[in-house]
């Protein structure tokens, strides 16, 4: 199975994995895969030991971090530590990712974790970069969103830091 750069849409990952996006059971076994590397993720958003001695000693350096302020070593300690931590649902996905060179130790993990670090990195939030909702997050705005919120609900989906189960 050919390995994907860590930047190509979840479409072309899924696809890569050799599921199908449309399929529902599919996206079930995406979202585990998921929530398990939030898990990773969050561990990473603790304290600022996996990052680059220029951003650690910085005082105004504050989670969530970017990926490229994350030490490589530690890039590859976090994609190894999500296949260990793989259940029995994610195992064998995860299995199709082990490879060697460049998305090394596995592509499957490496582009779950830089997926998440881009979905929280608020420099690629396009509605923030827009000036959409959640731009300029203060109390008032958060009064407006709730108020949005309410009056049209979304298919939500489950998120263990949203949740706060993590």
């Amino acid at each position: 199975m050919a390995s994907v750069n860590p930047r190509v849409s979840k479409k072309e990952f899924i696809l890569a994995l050799g599921l199908n996006p449309h399929d529902a059971q599919h996206e079930h076994y995406y979202r585990a895969m998921r929530d398990e590397t939030i898990l990773v993720y969050n561990r990473m958003n603790k304290d600022t030991s996996h990052l680059l001695d220029s951003v650690r000693t910085d005082p105004n350096t504050r989670p969530p971090f970017f990926w490229h302020h994350i030490i490589p070593e530690r890039q590859t300690w976090a994609i190894s530590e999500i296949y260990r931590l793989a259940g029995p649902i994610t195992r064998p996905l995860l299995d199709r990712g082990r490879t060697i060179g460049k998305y090394g130790p596995n592509w499957v993990a490496g582009w779950l974790l830089y997926s998440i670090f881009r979905s929280r990195d608020v420099r690629n939030n396009r509605n923030r970069r827009k000036g959409g909702k959640g731009a300029g997050r203060g109390i008032a705005n958060e009064k407006v969103e709730l108020t949005e919120e309410a009056a049209s609900p979304k298919r939500m989906y489950y998120d263990p830091v949203r949740n706060r189960t993590a």
